[in-house]
C-alpha cells in the first residue's frame, strides 16, 4: 500500500507554468483578434453609416439642383469658386404633378433652399438645409445673397433648419466644370441643332466678350471648324444673329477671328438665313464678339408686321416695298368687279361704240371711269392714297390689240362739268403732289427692243400671253380728297388701226366708258377736259382697261413687343444699320409700357431726334419695349441719263404747249424711278442689373467641325456643377473617412 502511494505523479511546477504560458498565449490571441475584428467591425459600420449618409444627403442636393434654375440660384462667398453654401429656388408640384406657372408662363418658385456649413467639433463642420417655405419672387440677386449670408452667419433661420442634415463633414464645396460643345455630327452639310445650352454666368451691364474657342475635335471629324447661328444671352437679353458681328455694320472691334477665318454661310434654313462659319487652322483657333449684356436686337424681323414693307436680301433686311420693272405691287382694281362681269378673264370682242362683236368703223379713242368705289386700296382708310401706278389692257384670246397713246387723269368734281370731264396738272407751288398731279401719260416697254414706248401691240402670243402692263409711273391715287370727296379716274387710249383693235372687254348695266371717233382725234386720249369737238359720241357699258396695279411710297415696321424681364429699365439708346439712298428718310420711334398688351404706352413720338441715329430715347422705364420705323421714298423723273424731281417734273409738264405733251429728252419719255431705303439690326440698350444669365445657341453642326469652349470675358461658363463633399469620424483613434464628388446640371429653365 505504501508502495502504491510513493508510485502516483502530479504537475510539476514548470508544468504548470508552461500550461498557464500556453493558456495566456491562446487567451491573448482570441482576444487580439476579438479586438481587430471588433475595431474593423466598428471602423465599417461607421464607414458604412457615413457612406449612406453621405449618399442620402447627395441623392437630396441632387434632386433640388436638378430641377432648380441657374438663373436664380446664389453661391457663397461672393469671391468665387469652390462655394461652400448655395441658395436656389424650389417648386412644389401641382395634384397632376406638374410646376405651377405664373401669369407670365414661368415657374411660380414656391420655396428657398439653403445649403451651408456650420462649424461643428475641432475642424468640423454641420451641413444644414434652411428652407424657406414662403418664397419671395420679387427680391434681388443682391438681396438673395444677404439673406443667405445671414443663414450662413447664423446657422439658421427661414421656416426651418435640418441642423443634423450631414455630420461630421469636412469640405463641401461646389464648383463648375467648364462645358465643352461638340460641333461634329456626320452629314457632309451643316445640320441645325437649336438652343444649345453654353452654360451660365453672371454678368454685369456692360460690354462683354464672348468667345468660342477650338479645343479639339471629335475622332471621327476630318476639321476643326465651327458654326453658329445666333446667340442668346437671357433674361436680359435678345438673339444676336452671329453673322451681324462679321459685317460693315457692326461696330469697330465688335468681332475677332483669330487662327482662321470667319464667313457668313447663306442657307435659307437658318433663322435670317445665314450662319457664320469660323475656317479654323487647328486647337486654339477662336472667334469672339464684343457687345452690350442689357440689349435687344432686331435682326430678322420674323415677328414684326410689315406695312408696304419686305424682309429682302441674304441678310432679310427690312425695306420699302417699291415694285419696278416687271414687280407686281397690290392690285386694286378689278375690272371684272368693277363692273360685276362674272367673265373674270373678259369677253372676246373689239373696241366697238356699238357693238363689241362687230369690227369698229374708224379710229377711236375710249376713256373709260375707274370708279372710287371700285378701288380698294385700304378699307380700313378711307383717306389713304397709292403713290405708284400701272395699269393693264388685255387683246382678244385671238388677234392683237394696239393701244397708242394712254393716259390716267383725275375726274372733275365740278358739278357743271361734263361727266367725262378731267383735271389738268397745276403748278406744284404751295400744293401737295396729291393736289397738283392730275394728269398723267403712260407709257410701255417695246417687247421686242426693250424701248421705253407711248404705244403697245398687245398679242394672245408669247411673251405677252394677250395682257401687257404699262410701266410704273408716279400718280397719287386717292378714293377721298382732302374735302372729304369721293375721286373717280379715267383711263382714256387711241386706237388708229381698227384691224387691231380686238380686245377683252367686260359688261355692266352702268354707263363705264365714252368714245369718240371721226378724224383729227389722235390727241384727244390726252386732253383731259372733253368738250365740243371732243365731246363723245357715243357712252357705253362696256369697260376695256383690265386692271390696275398700286405702290406706295412710304412703309412702316412694328416690331414684336419685347421684354426686357426688368420693372423699371432706363432705356438709353434706339440704333440701327441702314441704307438711305438720295431722296430717302426713315425715321425710327419707340414707346415703353408696362404691360406685354402695351396698356398705357407712352406715345410712338416720345423719341428725341427723330432724324438722327442712334436716337437718345425718352419712352419711360416701363418693362416691355417695342419700337416703330417709318420709310419713304420721293420719286423721282429719269431721261437719258437726264433727272427731273417729282415737283420739277410737273413743273416742265403744264409749260408744254399742249396738256397731252409730258416731257421728254431727245425724244424719250421721262420714266419714273424711285430708290429704296431699308433697315436692319434695330437695337434697344438699357443698363440692366448683376444676374445669372443663361447663354445659348443655334449651332452648325457638320462632319469636319471640331469642338470648342465658350468663355465670356476669360471666365469659364457654368452649365455642371460639380458638389464634393467629404465626412470623417474617429473610431478607436482611427479616422474612418469618406467622400464623394457628384456632377450635376441644373435643368429647369423657368420656362
Amino acid at each position: 500500500m505504501l508502495k502504491l502511494l510513493k508510485q502516483k505523479k502530479g504537475f510539476t511546477l514548470s508544468e504548470v507554468v508552461f500550461a498557464a504560458l500556453i493558456s495566456i498565449m491562446v487567451i491573448a490571441a482570441v482576444l487580439s483578434i476579438w479586438v481587430f475584428t471588433y475595431r474593423t467591425w466598428a471602423g465599417e459600420r461607421v464607414r458604412t453609416g457615413l457612406r449612406t449618409d453621405l449618399v442620402k444627403a447627395l441623392e437630396t442636393i441632387k434632386n433640388d439642383l436638378r430641377l432648380s434654375s441657374l438663373t436664380h440660384i446664389s453661391f457663397y462667398p461672393s469671391g468665387g469658386e469652390p462655394y461652400t453654401a448655395i441658395s436656389m429656388p424650389v417648386a412644389d408640384l401641382d395634384g397632376n404633378g406638374f410646376f405651377t406657372l405664373n401669369a407670365n408662363g414661368k415657374i411660380d418658385w414656391d420655396k428657398t433652399v439653403i445649403y451651408h456649413l456650420f462649424p461643428a467639433e475641432g475642424t468640423q463642420y454641420t451641413l444644414r438645409r434652411t428652407v424657406f417655405n414662403s418664397r419671395d419672387n420679387s427680391k434681388t440677386d443682391v438681396q438673395r445673397y444677404v439673406q443667405m449670408a445671414a443663414v450662413v452667419s447664423s446657422g439658421s433661420g427661414g421656416s426651418y433648419t435640418d441642423t443634423e442634415f450631414l455630420k461630421n463633414v469636412d469640405v463641401f464645396e461646389i464648383s463648375s466644370l467648364a462645358p465643352v460643345i461638340d460641333f461634329y455630327d456626320v452629314s457632309a452639310t451643316a445640320v441645325k441643332a437649336n438652343q444649345v445650352v453654353f452654360g451660365w454666368a453672371r454678368l454685369s451691364p456692360g460690354d462683354h466678350t464672348i468667345r468660342l474657342e477650338v479645343t479639339g475635335k471629335n475622332a471621327a471629324s476630318s476639321g476643326y471648324d465651327l458654326g453658329v447661328d445666333n446667340i442668346r444671352i437671357e433674361p436680359s437679353g435678345s438673339v444676336r444673329e452671329m453673322e451681324y458681328y462679321d459685317s460693315l455694320f457692326a461696330p469697330a472691334g465688335a468681332f475677332t477671328a483669330n487662327g482662321g477665318t470667319a464667313g457668313r454661310i447663306y442657307d435659307s434654313m437658318w433663322n435670317n438665313n445665314n450662319y457664320l462659319e469660323l475656317a479654323s487652322g487647328g486647337v486654339g483657333s477662336y472667334m469672339e464678339i464684343v457687345d452690350y449684356y442689357d440689349l435687344w436686337r432686331e435682326s430678322a424681323f420674323n415677328s414684326a408686321s410689315l406695312n408696304n414693307t419686305e424682309r429682302t436680301g441674304e441678310e432679310a433686311r427690312v425695306g420699302l416695298d417699291v415694285p419696278e420693272g416687271e414687280e407686281s405691287g397690290e392690285i386694286t382694281w378689278f375690272a371684272d368687279t368693277a363692273t360685276g362681269d362674272a367673265a373674270q378673264a373678259g369677253h372676246d370682242g373689239y373696241v366697238n361704240p356699238v357693238d363689241p362683236l362687230s369690227a369698229p368703223p374708224a379710229a377711236v379713242v375710249v376713256r373709260t371711269v375707274i370708279d372710287h368705289s371700285c378701288i380698294d386700296i385700304d378699307p380700313d382708310e378711307p383717306d389713304d392714297q397709292v403713290d405708284i401706278i400701272r395699269a393693264s389692257f388685255k387683246s382678244a384670246s385671238s388677234g392683237t390689240l394696239r393701244i397708242e397713246k394712254a393716259y390716267i387723269t383725275r375726274k372733275s368734281n365740278d358739278a357743271a362739268a361734263e361727266v367725262y370731264d378731267g383735271l389738268e396738272n397745276d403748278s406744284p407751288a404751295a400744293k401737295t403732289i396729291q393736289e397738283c398731279h392730275r394728269h398723267q401719260q403712260l407709257f410701255f416697254k417695246d417687247p421686242g427692243t426693250g424701248n421705253i414706248v407711248p404705244d403697245i401691240v398687245i398679242s394672245s402670243a408669247q411673251p405677252q400671253n394677250g395682257e401687257a402692263w404699262s410701266e410704273w409711273t408716279a400718280f397719287p391715287l386717292v378714293v377721298r380728297d382732302g374735302a372729304g370727296q369721293d375721286t373717280d379716274y379715267f383711263i382714256s387710249f387711241y386706237i388708229s388701226d381698227v384691224s387691231q383693235a380686238e380686245c377683252s372687254y367686260w359688261q355692266s348695266a352702268d354707263t363705264q366708258a365714252y368714245y369718240l371717233t371721226g378724224a383729227g382725234i389722235e390727241n384727244a386720249a390726252g386732253t383731259p377736259v372733253w368738250g365740243g369737238t371732243y365731246a363723245p359720241d357715243v357712252s357705253t357699258d362696256v369697260f376695256v382697261t383690265a386692271s390696275i396695279d398700286t405702290g406706295k411710297k412710304t412703309g412702316q415696321v412694328e416690331s414684336q413687343v419685347f421684354d426686357t424681364s426688368l420693372d423699371s429699365p432706363a432705356y438709353k439708346q434706339l440704333g440701327w444699320s441702314e441704307n438711305r439712298p438720295v431722296g430717302t428718310n426713315i425715321e425710327a420711334k419707340a414707346r415703353s409700357s408696362g404691360s406685354l398688351y402695351m396698356t398705357g404706352a407712352t406715345d410712338w413720338d416720345a423719341v428725341s431726334g427723330n432724324a438722327s441715329n442712334p436716337h437718345a430715347l425718352s419712352i419711360g422705364s416701363g418693362r416691355y419695349v417695342q419700337f416703330f420705323m417709318d420709310l419713304a421714298t420721293e420719286p423721282f423723273w429719269e431721261s437719258a441719263g437726264s433727272t427731273l424731281s417729282y415737283a420739277d417734273y410737273i413743273t416742265a409738264q403744264i409749260g408744254l404747249a399742249f396738256p397731252y405733251d409730258f416731257p421728254e429728252t431727245g425724244s424719250l419719255p421721262y420714266i419714273t424711278k424711285t430708290s429704296s431705303p431699308w433697315v436692319d439690326d434695330v437695337a434697344i440698350d438699357w443698363p440692366g442689373e448683376d444676374r445669372i444669365c443663361t447663354i445659348t445657341a443655334d449651332i452648325a453642326k457638320k462632319n469636319d467641325y471640331g469642338q470648342a469652349k465658350i468663355t465670356i470675358d476669360g471666365t469659364e461658363l457654368i452649365k455642371v456643377l460639380s458638389v464634393h463633399v467629404s465626412v470623417s469620424e474617429e473610431v478607436k483613434e482611427v479616422v474612418v473617412s469618406e467622400e464623394n464628388y457628384v456632377e450635376i446640371e441644373p435643368r429647369n429653365t423657368g420656362k
